[in-house]
C-alpha cells in the first residue's frame, strides 16, 4: 500500500515537472556533478606544486679564486651557496638544544600546575642554585681583586727599583706605596729606618747614597 502511494506521488511529481519544464530533483543533479568532479580529480591526480625558487650563484668559484676575493665578496658569494657540514652540524645542535629547552619549560610548567608540592620544591631548588651562583661570582670577583693588587704591587716595585737615585726611589715609595695598609695607615718605619730616610731626603747632593 505504501509502495503504491510512493509510486503515485513520484509519478504526479514527474508529470507536473514535465508540464512546467522543471527538474523535479535538483539535489540529484548537484550530487552527480560533484561526483563527476571527484572522478576527474582522481584521474588527473593532485595539482602540480610549483618548485620554490632558490637563488644560486651563476658560476662556481675555485678555492684559489676564493682566496683572492675580498671579505665582502666572499660573504656575498657564500650567502648563495649551501652551508658546509660544520655549519649544518652547528645548526642541528642549536635546534636540538632549543627543542630540549622548550620541552623542559613545558615540563616545568606542567609540574607547577599539576603538583603544588613539586612547585615548592622546584622553587627551593632554583633559590639554592641562585645562591650557589652568587657565591661563585663573589669568589671570582675576590680572585680578580687579589690578582689586580698583586700586579699593581709588582709594577710599583719595578718602578721604584728603576729610579736613578735612592732618593728618588724613597720619595716614590712614600708617595706611591705598593700596597695600601687599610688596617694600620700609620708609619711602618722604626727609629733607625726613619732617621736613614730623613738623612737621604735631606742630602740634596746625593753624597750619602752615591753609587759611583
Amino acid at each position: 500500500m505504501y509502495a503504491r502511494a510512493i509510486q503515485s506521488n513520484s509519478a504526479t511529481v514527474q508529470l507536473c515537472a514535465a508540464e512546467h519544464d522543471v527538474n523535479p530533483y535538483p539535489q540529484l543533479d548537484c550530487y552527480h556533478s560533484d561526483l563527476s568532479q571527484c572522478n576527474e580529480m582522481a584521474t588527473k591526480g593532485p595539482p602540480a606544486t610549483e618548485e620554490k625558487f632558490v637563488p644560486r650563484n651563476k658560476k662556481n668559484v675555485t678555492p684559489a679564486e676564493m682566496k683572492k676575493m675580498a671579505p665582502q665578496q666572499k660573504a656575498r658569494y657564500r650567502a648563495y651557496e649551501d652551508p658546509s657540514k660544520d655549519v649544518l652540524n652547528l645548526v642541528m645542535n642549536t635546534q636540538q638544544r632549543l627543542r630540549q629547552h622548550a620541552t623542559k619549560e613545558h615540563q616545568d610548567l606542567y609540574m607547577k600546575t599539576a603538583d603544588p608540592k613539586a612547585d615548592v620544591a622546584l622553587e627551593k631548588q632554583e633559590k639554592l642554585i641562585g645562591q650557589l651562583k652568587a657565591a661563585e661570582a663573589r669568589n671570582r670577583i675576590r680572585i680578580m681583586r687579589l690578582r689586580y693588587q698583586s700586579m699593581r704591587a709588582q709594577e710599583i716595585n719595578h718602578l721604584i727599583a728603576c729610579q736613578s737615585t735612592a732618593q728618588k726611589s724613597v720619595r716614590l715609595e712614600l708617595l706611591l706605596p705598593p700596597r695600601l695598609d687599610t688596617e694600620n695607615p700609620g708609619d711602618s718605619l722604626d727609629k733607625m729606618e726613619r732617621s736613614r730616610v730623613e738623612e737621604i731626603l735631606e742630602d740634596e747632593r746625593g753624597l750619602t747614597v752615591i753609587r759611583t
